[in-house]
Order: C-alpha cells, then structure tokens, then sequence
C-alpha cells in the first residue's frame, strides 16, 4: 500500500540530518591524509580546590636539622622541604641564630659549631651556605622562608664562654668590651638579684644595652638584604626570670618614673619597636613575628608562669595600642615532654581558652598560635588546628619538625587538614 506524504516528507527530514551529522564528523575528524581521527569524548571533571588563606608554619629548630659534633648536609636541608610540602605547609621559621652564633655565611658572628662539626667560628668544609640552600629549595616548593633567630641568649655554657678566638668576634666579647666586667662577671648580662649571673639555659644579654639592640638589629638587617627572606621571627625576646635583671647596665640606666617592672617591659618593647621600626622597611612585604610566652597573664589561676610579670614581655602592647610594632605574634601552648594520653598542663581546653584571649585583643594584626607536634596521637593535633580556624586565627604553626618526623604525622596532615592547599595571608598594614 503505498506511503502517504507526510510519512514521506518525515524521512527526508531525518535522512538529510543524518547526512549533515556525518558530513560534520568527517570534516572535523580527518587529519591533512584523509585518515579518521575520533574526537575525544568529553566528560565533566571536578571544580580545582579553591585555597584557603591560612599561615601553615612549622618551626625547624638548630636542634631538627643539625647535630653537635657532625657536619650538617645540604640532604637535611632537602628531606625537610621534601617532606614539608608534602604535608601542606606554606611558612617554615628555619633557625638561623642560636647563641649569638650563625648557622649560614655571616660577617657579624661565628659560625656556629653544629654546622661545620668542628669548632665555633669553622666554616663548614666543602663550604656551603645553609640558609641560602633552604631559600632556594623552600621557595622552589613554594614555602615561604622566615629566618628565627634568638634575640639575647648569648650563650648557653653557664661555666665556660665561647673562644676568644673565633672569628668574627662571638657577641659574648663584644659585650664584654662594651660594659665591662666586675667581679668576674659581665655587666652586660642579665643578673639575678644576689648579683650572680642569670644561668638558666642561657646566659643572656641585658635589654637594657643599647649596645646589644644595635648588634641584634645588624643581624636582622643583614640577613633581609643578603638573602630573599621573607620574614624575621624573633625568639627568646624576654628575661630569663621574673628576679632579673639586676646587672650595672640596668641599674645605671633604670628611670624612677616607673616601677622597675614596668621598666623593664619597656626595655623589651623598645627592642621589638626597633626591629619594626628599622628591619622592616628593608623589603617590601617582609614580615616580622615572634613566638612568646603562651599566657600572656593568669587570669584563669591555673597557677601558671605569666609573660607579662614573670618575664616582663608585653606582648599584647606589641599588637594593641595606635601604632602597633609586629605583624604577628606565636603564643607556645605546647608542653615540654608529651605523655600518651595526653595529662600535660596544656590540655585541648586551655589551649582554647589562651588562643581566643590572644585573639580577642589582636587589634588586627595575625595570631599565629603554636601546636604541639609530639602527641602520641594526631587528633590532638588536628582538634587544635580545627579549634584555631573556628576562633579565626590567621592560621598557626607546629612545633616542631623532628616530632613530626618521629610519629610520621606529614601524611596525616597532608590528608586530613591540610587536604585543601592554603596560602598566607598578606600584610595590609604595611608596604
């Protein structure tokens, strides 16, 4: 029977579309030869992860990447980075001053004996330069570089100072000069009240010398105009003790108008101004920060050593006020030694409860809390990272490398907190 019109129109239709389909394919499938190439099929494929803006930091103490008496190797240097990219982190504080002593190549002061193996003041042999080789391997994984150094430790020997000998003159000769010397002891270094020489773990230099402050900023000054830092991250920026200082040099410069308390918070703050005042403008968006003392006053009465009365370091003045002097601050709120469970005075709770109270009087500038690295578990670590992004810290940084390296915790970071990639937050307030 035969088809009517419409069903005859209806298969031209579909025949001539067919015909235009195909014709489209093969002009877009054949190479120059005349050979089919099959396009690829495409498939819809997952959004990149967005970063988050978060200050990832990890100290590398002299202690994670040197040893006493063993030359230090540039291989040290490249499993660090290695392994700190790996995990996440964006920010690394690399030791680079000690006891007044250098771990790269200084003009200022002495090699320091843990890098060549062999004697202060030796250069390492092949010469090489630490800090120059962890710049360029750290920025090469895109980790920024800040370079920690402790500001007075001048030695930590409380019987034996350093060689005279040693070139440059070690800061422990340079002191002597300057101030002198009675009874034996050095007038420039913090003194307990009985007059004997502050000897805890280090022999410090008083922050009343003038003196010292410009040697402390010569460093700082060198090490921003040699190397492509990218911050100064100041340690042991405090007295050694609540009875201290009672050295000549205070008591000669000491001003009645206040209570010598509060004289000596303005000794401390005097030396951080300076560093802000005078290292900072040396490269543009060069950060300046420094760990301090985890409770900055007792408020809770759990009975613990104050940062503002027991060491005269006023951190919060730092950041508060009109004209604040540092970028960010690191309160430590971690333990010395980590017992399985975790029992420590710095419990999950109280590590809260300082990091919102440093938070709270921020005044804008970054809170960098410091965490733990040897809790025998990670969740301590990673409820302590969760707990700084509710509160809203700029981020935060671990302490330190060898214990991560010890409980193999890099992977753990790399997968659960630090899934998503991060960058550091930039600096508004200054150029």
């Amino acid at each position: 029977m035969p088809m009517n019109i419409s069903r005859w129109r209806l298969l031209i239709v579909i025949g001539l579309v067919f015909i235009m389909i195909i014709s489209a394919s093969s002009t877009q499938g054949q190479t120059s030869g005349g050979t089919f190439v099959y396009l690829p099929i495409i498939t819809k494929s997952d959004p990149p992860l967005v970063p988050m803006t978060e200050i990832r930091g990890l100290w590398v103490t002299r202690f994670d990447w040197t040893r006493y008496g063993q030359a230090a190797a540039p291989a040290k240097i490249d499993e660090i980075v290695q392994n700190a990219a790996m995990a996440g982190f964006n920010a690394i504080f690399f030791q680079v001053r000690g006891t007044a002593d250098a771990f790269y190549q200084s003009n200022i002061e002495p090699w320091a004996q843990r890098v060549s193996g062999v004697a202060l003041g030796q250069p390492p042999d092949p010469l090489w330069d630490p800090l120059a080789y962890f710049v360029q391997q750290a920025h090469a994984a895109g980790i920024q570089v800040h370079a920690y150094m402790n500001v007075y430790p001048v030695w930590s020997d409380c019987n034996n100072p350093p060689d005279p000998n040693a070139t440059p003159t070690h800061f422990y000769y340079l002191l002597k000069n300057e101030h002198g010397v009675t009874g034996g002891k050095l007038k420039g270094l913090q003194w307990h009240s009985n007059s004997a020489v502050l000897c805890d773990v280090y022999q410090r230099a008083t922050p009343a010398s003038v003196f010292g402050d410009n040697h402390y900023l010569a460093v700082a000054a060198d090490l921003v105009t040699r190397y492509d830092i990218d911050g100064i991250h100041l340690d042991n920026i405090r007295y050694g003790a609540s009875d201290a200082s009672y050295d000549p040099v205070s008591q000669a410069n000491y001003d009645s108008a206040y209570t010598y308390p509060e004289w000596q918070r303005r000794q401390v703050n005097g030396t951080v101004a300076k560093f802000y005042n005078q290292i900072v403008p040396l490269k543009k968006g060069l950060w300046l920060s420094a760990a301090v003392w985890p409770i900055y006053v007792d408020y809770w009465g759990w009975g613990g050593l104050e940062g503002y009365h027991d060491y005269y370091q006023d951190s919060k003045a730092w950041i508060g006020g009109q004209n604040p002097y540092i970028d960010s601050i690191s309160p430590m709120i971690y333990p010395g030694t980590y017992n399985c469970p975790d029992n420590s005075f710095w419990t999950q709770a109280r590590w809260q409860t300082l990091v919102q109270n440093f938070q709270g009087d921020s005044n804008g500038r970054y809170i960098i809390p410091g965490i733990g690295a040897g809790y025998c578990t990670f969740d301590e670590i990673e409820a302590r990272i969760n707990m700084a992004r509710q509160i809203g810290t700029a981020g935060h940084a671990l302490f330190s490398y060898s214990s991560l390296l010890a409980h193999s915790y890099f992977d753990d970071l790399a997968n659960g907190p630090y899934a998503t990639p991060a960058t550091v937050p930039d600096i508004t307030w200054h150029p």
